[in-house]
């Protein structure tokens, strides 16, 4: 699956020598649920996708590793092992390090990048499924925010949170890479598993878990038999999967492939993000925004704080009979000219854009740490 930080480092990998630390397989498997398109190995393993980007995967790490500070703490000066052995094999000199994993906040100092930076797409501390990890991932976070040059967020609740902790704290929002998204032309007809599928198709796009507002979905689904909502994406809760399962006019259509996924969207009449407002969601910036407008479809969405700049925009809800409101208003009110402004928006938010942000900020800290380093 392409994700966030596969978009900015291949961006940023042509102005940049980027050196990128995949999270470790036993944090994904924590996070997630299980272990998604990744073998589970003891070994390391570099990747070198051009010749300014090495991505390193470390050797899987046993779980209670993320329970066990003493235990961590051996695994990371391991990986910092590994990690120093392989950069000076490649010679690989004068990088930019990037961490998008906040269990890595003890191994930062043993680095020398031209810049470090942190990536931080989600409330790590607020998340249901670290919560047996939280007072070491709270430890280790807040070493990493504080060793890094800069931060990079994904909502204004994490700039918020994280700039206490670094001011070099910076807004980029997930974007939407519009060339290879809709390389796929539309009016190619729906996919074969939604030609049976019941107008109209209310459709998500994403991972089926505890973000998701169950009796939301329950209590719209009961309401309007009429509708039919269509799921895209792997389960990676089994008690939300089974939750819904078996409810006539939910559909679950499983995991599809990243270039897929517009033929989904042109067989949907209303795209919802339809996640329950808690401590972790409300720092979310959905990826699936500037996707869903950048097909010019009508969205509906509960009210995530960062998406009330897009009020003219999107139909927000709270509770099952706004949110039945919210997509009346979506079916009935759509028009060609708000299906343009939603894909002049998305235009405004790709990863390129987003790319182009971070390298100014690059460039700005780059010379600002030169001029320091020449200081007497």
């Amino acid at each position: 699956m392409i994700q966030r930080e596969q978009h900015l480092m291949m961006g940023l990998s042509q102005s940049y020598r980027i050196l990128f630390i995949d999270p470790p397989l036993s944090f994904l498997s924590i996070f997630l649920g299980k272990i998604r398109g990744k073998k589970w190995t003891f070994r390391s393993r570099l990747h070198r996708v051009n010749e300014q980007l090495i991505v390193y995967s470390p050797p899987a790490f046993p779980p209670f590793s993320q329970y066990f500070y003493w235990i961590h703490t051996l695994h990371t000066r391991l990986l910092i092992f590994f990690v120093r052995r392989l950069l000076k094999r490649i010679s690989f000199n004068d990088y930019v390090l990037g961490v998008g994993n906040p269990f890595l906040g003890n191994a930062v100092k043993a680095f020398s990048p031209r810049l470090f930076y942190y990536d931080c797409s989600d409330d790590y501390l607020a998340s249901p499924r670290l919560k047996g990890t939280k007072e070491m991932l709270r430890k280790l976070e807040e070493e990493l925010v504080r060793s890094v040059d800069l931060v990079f967020c994904t909502s204004m609740g994490l700039v918020e949170t994280k700039s206490i902790l670094n001011q070099n704290c910076f807004l980029v929002p997930n974007g939407v890479d519009l060339t290879s998204f809709l390389k796929q032309p539309f009016n190619s007809g729906p996919p074969v598993d939604m030609e049976k599928i019941r107008k109209p198709i209310l459709g998500y796009i994403g991972l089926i878990d505890e973000r998701l507002d169950v009796d939301g979905f329950l209590g719209l689904a009961k309401e309007r038999p009429d509708w039919s909502i269509a799921m895209v994406g792997p389960a990676i809760s089994k008690h939300v999967a089974s939750a819904l399962k078996g409810v006539p006019n939910i559909h679950f259509l499983g995991e599809k492939d990243y270039h897929d996924l517009p033929r989904y969207l042109e067989a949907f009449d209303v795209c919802l993000i339809p996640f329950d407002v808690n401590d972790f969601t409300k720092k979310i910036y959905p990826t699936k925004l500037h996707q869903y407008l950048a097909t010019g479809k009508p969205v509906v969405s509960s009210r995530l704080p960062d998406l009330k700049s897009f009020s003219s925009t999107i139909e927000f809800y709270s509770g099952v009979k706004e949110m039945e409101e919210a997509v009346e208003k979506a079916l009935r009110g759509d028009s060609e000219e708000k299906a343009l402004e939603r894909k002049r928006i998305a235009s405004e938010n790709t990863w390129d854009q987003r790319v182009k942000s971070i390298v100014e900020i690059f460039n700005h800290y780059s010379d600002k740490k030169k001029t320091s380093d020449r200081r007497p």
